[in-house]
């Protein structure tokens, strides 16, 4: 008999800090939008309202259409993600369309005309070539495209994190919405799933940390409370030595992943009332 799936966790809102159902999520935070009245300074413009998931963790986020994908890259760095300055990148597949990845050190196209594997080829054979397998090998674009131009046609893209241990968010466009922003500021976070009610493996209370060791996660979870995570260690990593493998639980999808740690104030720059 299979376990029951979890609903998704609700979210809490940066614009009232309430709490919202999630299917009830698009409605009540355009309403609060909408009712927001912005001081004089701020300056209206086109906007787009993403999602982004990592399930079971999700974010909704307003970016300014004249932003970049480098703004958004810092953002998820800032909030959700920076441990030890990994590379990412955003993707966009789609089926019979060429793969395309932002990065922040785009290599040029394979079948520019500098290619010296392509000189050699005659100019029939070189056009017939390229036809049948441009396809294949994406194409790299600067951090630096605007947002309008990475979610043209509401597409969806993958945003990846670190190339070794890896976490993936997929971002899709909500809706397009004008809206003020103070001077300099190019994304700003609306809502954010509450907390996981984690529980401590051994005593069912709780869980405040977790065990980075692999072997504490061949069952699919290693989180103990305040009083376990003190006393696992010893049991169960006794060669190891210490408590350094025991990481505080944090409200990101980075968990147990390298050296990430949640800070207090991850949020701060992206949030205003």
């Amino acid at each position: 008999m299979t376990a029951s799936k979890k609903p998704p966790l609700p979210l809490q809102s940066k614009i009232s800090d309430e709490m919202i159902a999630r299917p009830q999520a698009k409605r009540r935070l355009t309403k609060l939008l909408t009712e927001r009245e912005p001081p004089k300074a701020e300056k209206s413009a086109p906007t787009l309202w993403l999602s982004a998931e990592a399930s079971p963790f999700v974010l909704h986020v307003l970016a300014r259409e004249d932003g970049t994908l480098r703004d958004l890259d810092r953002f998820f760095r800032d909030v959700w993600m920076e441990c030890c300055g990994h590379m990412s990148v955003f993707q966009y597949r789609a089926k019979d369309e060429r793969t395309i990845i932002y990065t922040a050190d785009p290599e040029p196209d394979w079948d520019e005309e500098d290619n010296p594997f392509l000189e050699d080829l005659p100019p029939a054979v070189r056009t017939a070539y390229l036809a049948e397998t441009r396809h294949r090998f994406p194409l790299e674009k600067p951090l630096t495209i605007t947002m309008a131009e990475a979610f043209a046609h509401d597409v969806s893209l993958r945003y990846e994190y670190d190339m070794g241990t890896t976490t993936y968010v997929q971002l899709k466009v909500v809706k397009r919405l004008e809206t003020s922003w103070p001077a300099k500021k190019r994304v700003r976070l609306i809502a954010r799933n509450v907390r996981p009610e984690w529980k401590c493996r051994e005593c069912g209370e709780a869980a405040t940390h977790l065990c980075t060791m692999n072997d504490c996660w061949e069952d699919g979870y290693a989180e103990f409370c305040a009083t376990h995570a003190k006393t696992h260690p010893k049991q169960a990593h006794p060669r190891e030595g210490g408590d350094w493998m025991m990481a505080p639980l944090s409200n990101s999808p980075r968990d147990p992943c390298c050296g990430y740690a949640e800070g207090p104030e991850d949020e701060e720059l992206y949030v205003w009332h």
